[in-house]
């Protein structure tokens, strides 16, 4: 059973989809449309994926995450 890195419950919600290239992701005033951009720890490509504990809101990852995938223009919708 996995326990949350912050809170140590073992309340970890696992999420999965196929997004087929059709997702936004925001950050402020920029969007990143189309595959799942890698290195923010919510998956990556065609998929979605990440673990949250539902009892703190954690997503179980290492934080903080560098806004570098933003930088790319040619990224922006």
């Amino acid at each position: 059973m996995n326990k949350c890195i912050d809170c140590g419950k073992d309340t970890i919600l696992s999420v999965s989809g196929k997004t087929s290239d059709l997702c936004d992701v925001r950050l402020n005033d920029k969007t990143i449309s189309g595959y799942v951009p890698r290195g923010l720890g919510i998956g990556g490509g065609d998929y979605l994926e990440f673990k949250l504990c539902i009892s703190c809101g954690k997503i179980q990852d290492k934080f903080p995450k560098s806004t570098e995938v933003f930088q790319e223009e040619e990224d922006y919708a």
